[in-house]
């Protein structure tokens, strides 16, 4: 038997032409890569998704030692314990891949020390207000001893000898504010809160015009009676807060001898004064004051020098020892009347006498026997 010859025929693969198996091949490569591609990004995929449905693990509560560092991990369910109410208010940790944190940016718990700073909140101005505007009591004056009261006049012009009045004159010791002061209202505030009296200067005419100028305002000698009204209304609008208004300046007192304050037309003026709930106070016993309010019984002149200041205090109280009342009104406001003021009121003398605010002194109006003494006792010639 003879053998048969093989088939002469080929096979597909031998068939086909290069072109035909270079792109079988081209096919074949191409999907084995996105067959593994699709495996690793649903390999990648898983974890994320069972991370959307599984919820976070609560964390384990620090330590209370310090340590340097802390590995936040989830805990299995088999190890969980009950939460104490003091790390149920630390905040959950993310169930994410393991993250090492600084030990010193945990919160701190109760039962860890924290030194963060507790922030305290501010008083309110409400409450600190009534301590600024209430005056303390007038002190008691025994019998033995005199009563003074103290006014500066022209206070408020200066900034520097405003503070150096606040905080070295005590204060009982009264201030009169110049009517024309541009920040007048922040003045009175100022001696309010440093619980002093304030009187506001009316400006009137003098005895002598022509050698004292009383500004653009001022009542008196050339003026209708609707001129006074007009000015005297924008006086009590400067004076808003004011204890009382005054016929005094740090000039001095120019009332006596003829002076508007001394005038009959001068009695409309006194009677809206008296309305308004304000103190008059009258620079001399020769105003013939009728409204309620005050008379100064000595001046002094605050514009000289050292020596002559302390002499004019030493002579103030009465030599005798026989007590009195004193309202002294000072001006104008100078350093050295501040300095030798100040230490008159700390000096020896302060054991004869108790300083009193003006208000204490305050009566209807003085008679003529009233004037009569209140003359016949000044210690000080008027400036």
């Amino acid at each position: 038997m003879q053998n048969r010859p093989a088939s002469s025929r080929a096979g597909l693969w031998q068939r086909l032409p290069v072109i035909g198996r270079l792109l079988i091949a081209f096919w074949a490569v191409l999907l084995a890569g996105g067959v593994g591609a699709a495996a690793f990004l649903f390999h990648q995929q898983k974890p994320v998704i069972l991370a959307k449905i599984t919820p976070p693990a609560q964390p384990e509560a620090p330590p209370a030692q310090n340590t340097s560092s802390i590995v936040s991990t989830p805990v299995p369910k088999e190890a969980a314990r009950p939460v104490s109410p003091s790390e149920v208010q630390q905040p959950a940790m993310p169930a994410a891949a393991p993250t090492v944190i600084p030990a010193k940016a945990v919160p701190p718990t109760l039962a860890t020390p924290s030194t963060a700073v507790t922030q305290q909140p501010l008083p309110s101005p409400a409450a600190a207000s009534p301590a600024a505007v209430v005056r303390p009591p007038s002190p008691a004056v025994p019998a033995d001893k005199t009563a003074i009261a103290i006014v500066l006049q022209g206070f408020g012009y200066s900034d520097a000898l405003t503070y150096d009045v606040l905080s070295r004159i005590p204060a009982p010791v009264a201030v009169g504010i110049s009517p024309y002061v541009s920040n007048i209202g922040d003045i009175i505030a100022r001696a309010h809160a440093s619980h002093r009296e304030v009187y506001v200067t009316l400006p009137m005419q003098s005895a002598h015009p022509e050698r004292v100028d009383e500004g653009p305002h001022a009542l008196g000698y050339g003026n209708s009676a609707a001129d006074d009204q007009r000015e005297l209304e924008w006086c009590l609008s400067r004076a808003t807060g004011a204890d009382g208004l005054t016929d005094a300046s740090e000039n001095g007192d120019d009332q006596p001898g003829g002076g508007y304050a001394t005038s009959p037309d001068f009695a409309p003026i006194a009677s809206i004064i008296s309305s308004k709930g304000l103190l008059y106070l009258a620079g001399s016993a020769q105003d013939s004051r009728r409204t309620r309010g005050m008379t100064a019984t000595a001046w002094i002149d605050g514009d000289t020098d050292a020596a002559t200041l302390d002499s004019r205090l030493a002579a103030l109280l009465p030599q005798d020892g026989k007590p009195t009342k004193i309202l002294l009104m000072v001006g104008p406001v100078t350093p050295v009347m501040i300095d030798r003021l100040a230490n008159w009121l700390k000096g020896p003398a302060a054991g004869r006498f108790v300083l009193v605010p003006p208000s204490s002194f305050v009566d209807s109006g003085i008679g003529n026997d009233q004037a009569a003494n209140l003359l016949s006792s000044s210690p000080v010639a008027p400036l």
